[in-house]
């Protein structure tokens, strides 16, 4: 029997054949897995650079904004109804005569809401109140005035002084519009004046012409005339 102690040290039954033609050996495989790994960490890494999350400041800045804006438009905005595109309403006369049948809260709501408010109390400070106003219900001429060609500068209503402007709609209301809801804040909130016609309107749009706005003297002294 051959002698086992005399086999090389280290050498083993299960060692595989050195490589000789398309055989690889461990060491080929462990130096292409070397290469591979050197290859990866080469590759470029994800980018960061705008893609970090952005600071609670601006989180913080955008939501105030927000809430600004909200707030404003919910003030300022007037009505969110369709009220500004039914101002007015058809109405069939007799011989089938179309007339446009106009109304007072509709025009109210479209044009006036949002300085006077849908109670006519107004804005303190800032937008005086038509509910128990001398300029409004004292005369039907004052707000016919008013409504056509504006108003700026102090006035005092109901023992508080206002400083603001009103834009003029001479040009922006028909004399059934403007009698329309005249008539209603001369009737609304506790008021109780008489109706204000459209004939009325046109005579004082004729007779003004084009001017500039309404200071509360000049109005006062047209009063004072009656």
């Amino acid at each position: 029997m051959p002698d086992e102690s005399k086999k090389p040290q280290g050498s083993s039954s299960h060692q595989r054949p050195a490589s000789s033609g398309g055989e690889f050996r461990d060491s080929d495989t462990t130096h292409v897995n070397e290469i591979h790994q050197r290859i990866v960490a080469r590759e470029q890494e994800e980018p960061e650079e705008g893609f970090e999350p952005p600071p609670w400041w601006v989180w913080a800045i955008s939501v105030l904004i927000l809430f600004v804006m909200g707030f404003y438009l919910g003030r300022y905005g007037g009505s969110w109804s369709t009220v500004a595109h039914e101002v007015e309403q058809p109405a069939v006369t007799v011989g089938g005569a179309v007339k446009r049948s106009v109304k007072g809260d509709q025009v109210y709501a479209a044009v006036c809401q949002t300085c006077h408010q849908a109670t006519g109390v107004g804005i303190p400070g800032q937008y005086p109140p038509l509910a128990g106003s001398e300029w409004v219900i004292n005369d039907p001429g004052t707000p016919i005035r008013v409504v056509l060609y504006g108003f700026e500068g102090s006035v005092t209503v109901k023992g508080t002084t206002y400083n603001n402007k009103m834009p003029a709609f001479y040009e922006k209301l028909s004399e059934d519009e403007i009698a329309a809801v005249v008539t209603h804040i001369r009737s609304s909130w506790g008021n109780a004046a008489e109706k204000v016609t459209s004939g009325e309107v046109e005579t004082l749009r004729a007779e003004l012409g084009v001017r500039a706005p309404w200071s509360a003297s000049e109005l006062q002294t047209l009063r004072t005339k009656k």
